[in-house]
């Protein structure tokens, strides 16, 4: 797995409040070539046009004809904006995409990030455990970089896409970042598939994510987190 790290500050800190802050403040994982963070929080239009235009030109550079290109930069940036636009509406605070093919094969997977808060002040294990009760087919406790948290995994058939009929595989990590003030960050991974080549595509990239996670540090005030390059995946805070 490539060093390209992927970051998310929740904040930009203002004079003084770094050293007060939390070490779950912030976070990074660590992805391969290819993918992108795209900010979809509030206020974070600025941004999330930002990794837009550089995905573009990524894919579609300048130094191809502008006559015979340009439509499909407008086709690529309206697809973006409509794809992120609603995962904006459904309270996500980024998303992770592929942008270009992994060994030649177009990878069927998105990342979700969400901060969500539960009941401020109780015992993490409590909600965590409310969890695992919910009759997910794979259920299970996790540590996060020493914070708990559960991995649960949901399979739906049946799905409806044009016309095409999906099946969905979605991984999803719930890790407490405060018990006291009920903070928690869900990074959750989809998958897609219509038929049994690429149910086993599928079936690769839930251990993709889970590898992915391994390398998930978090890297607010007082932390130490991996060692980056100085390059990052575009989109990154």
């Amino acid at each position: 797995m490539s060093e390209q790290p992927v970051n998310e500050q929740t904040a930009e800190p203002t004079e003084g409040q770094e050293q007060n802050g939390k070490p779950t403040d912030a976070w990074v994982m660590l992805l391969p070539p290819g993918w992108a963070r795209f900010p979809t929080g509030e206020g974070r239009q600025r941004e999330l046009d930002q990794a837009v235009e550089e995905v573009v030109a990524r894919a579609l550079p300048d130094s191809m004809p502008r006559d015979k290109v340009e439509p499909f930069r407008h086709m690529l940036r309206d697809e973006l904006h409509k794809t992120l636009g609603q995962a904006r509406d459904a309270g996500t605070g980024a998303v992770y995409l592929p942008t270009e093919p992994m060994e030649g094969v177009i990878v069927p997977g998105s990342i979700a990030e969400i901060e969500v808060v539960s009941d401020v002040g109780t015992d993490p294990m409590r909600i965590v455990t409310s969890i695992l009760s919910d009759g997910y087919e794979e259920s299970e406790l996790v540590e996060v970089d020493g914070r708990p948290g559960v991995r649960v995994l949901h399979t739906e058939h049946g799905m409806r896409s044009e016309d095409l009929e999906l099946s969905t595989r979605q991984v999803l990590y719930a890790i407490s970042r405060d018990e006291a003030d009920g903070e928690w960050l869900v990074l959750s991974f989809t998958t897609i598939w219509n038929s049994e080549n690429t149910e086993r595509l599928a079936e690769a990239m839930v251990f993709f994510f889970d590898a992915v996670m391994t390398t998930f540090r978090w890297a607010g005030p007082g932390t130490n987190p991996l060692k980056l390059p100085e390059r990052s995946v575009p989109g990154s805070a």
